[in-house]
């Protein structure tokens, strides 16, 4: 009887996992990237379907033939993930035939339906939560890839901090693409930071470098600890309920045949939570906390 009730079982239906990075293995070993993957792949299985991962950078890969080998398997819903430097910039599979999602900022082109943190709420929690600490010079390190992945909204939201705190405490974020160790301790050393609010799991061993002791001579937190700095003070964007919205919206389109490109692409923001950790000073109340804005 368990053999017959196996066979009347329906098949999960798949959906793709594009991975646009150079290592086919990122969303696997990659620590700030799995969590994408892990709430995608929960959702998926709550939800009766499967995700079956795609690597664009396959040799020999074509934006065709990707189209191609994506029909021949059935699969009508497409995540489109983001890579890390060198990017894919433009994506031209046959999208007549696909629903489509990304999720923070993938392709240039075209424009698909997202889900992103909401950065521009993620940084203004950030820097009220600094400031509650005791924090007044708080410097800002962001690679130019988060900046425009952002959508310029972290150095939005940090410009309108700005303009409610002294002169004195005013100071220019340092924006690197690429990356020069020299330039850090140089801007470190001209804008006197107490506290630097950044995107980079290696922030505490280049503040130790210049002769910096965290936290006791610098505070360190981090825009993005999911699965990459989780005992860093900073802001936790909730990367498994991100994978898992994108999952969500891209099986609601399926029934409704909505396939093909958007003509307004929409987006979902998903707000962060503020925690504390070991690169921050000690805070007075204990426990995480959430603010709202």
């Amino acid at each position: 009887m368990a053999g017959v009730r196996a066979t009347k079982k329906k098949a999960l239906e798949p959906l793709a996992w594009l991975n646009a990075n150079q290592n086919a293995r990122a969303y696997h070993e990659y620590r700030w990237l799995v969590p994408y993957r892990e709430g995608a792949e929960e959702r998926c299985a709550e939800l009766g379907y499967k995700l079956d991962e795609f690597w664009l950078r396959e040799p020999g890969m074509t934006d065709r033939r990707m189209s191609s080998i994506l029909q021949h398997r059935g699969i009508r819903g497409v995540v489109v993930s983001p890579a890390v430097l060198p990017e894919i910039t433009h994506l031209h599979l046959d999208w007549k035939h696909f629903a489509s999602v990304s999720f923070e900022a993938t392709v240039l082109v075209p424009h698909l339906h997202r889900v992103a943190p909401n950065y521009h709420y993620n940084i203004l929690l950030g820097l009220k939560m600094l400031r509650r600490i005791g924090y007044r010079r708080i410097g800002l390190f962001l690679h130019r890839q988060e900046d425009r992945r952002s959508r310029h909204s972290y150095l939005a939201g940090y410009s309108f901090f700005q303009t409610g705190i002294s002169a004195d405490e005013r100071m220019d974020p340092f924006i690197y693409a690429p990356f020069d160790k020299s330039a850090l301790f140089h801007w470190l050393d001209r804008v006197k930071p107490d506290v630097v609010l950044g995107h980079h799991s290696q922030l505490i061993s280049w503040m130790e470098e210049s002769g910096r002791r965290v936290p006791e001579d610098i505070g360190v937190a981090h825009l993005s600890l999911d699965g990459d700095c989780e005992d860093w003070g900073g802001l936790w964007q909730h990367k498994r309920r991100i994978g898992a919205q994108v999952v969500e919206q891209l099986i609601s389109m399926i029934p409704n045949n909505r396939f093909g490109l958007p003509d307004l692409p929409y987006e979902t923001l998903v707000p962060g939570e503020w925690r504390y950790g070991k690169t921050l000073r000690p805070k007075t109340k204990p426990g995480s906390a959430r603010v709202r804005s």
